[in-house]
């Protein structure tokens, strides 16, 4: 058998799907789907604690300090 034209990369396909049933799911709509994402990151975002990343954790005393 010969060579595929194009090699599919499947990373590149799952994301293509995950693209396109959120179109499917907003009836096209784009402006639809953006609004859904960033309110999905905006939910994530409010979830985790960036203290840690940032230094900005109260300091540790030892005790009897």
């Amino acid at each position: 058998m010969g060579e595929p034209v194009e090699s599919v990369d499947v990373v590149q396909s799952a994301l293509d799907h995950r693209v396109q049933s959120l179109l499917d799911a907003h009836n096209g709509d784009a402006l639809a789907v953006i609004e859904t994402l960033l309110l999905a990151v905006d939910s994530r975002e409010e979830r985790v604690s960036f203290g840690f990343v940032r230094g900005r954790l109260p300091a540790l005393t030892k005790q009897g300090e």
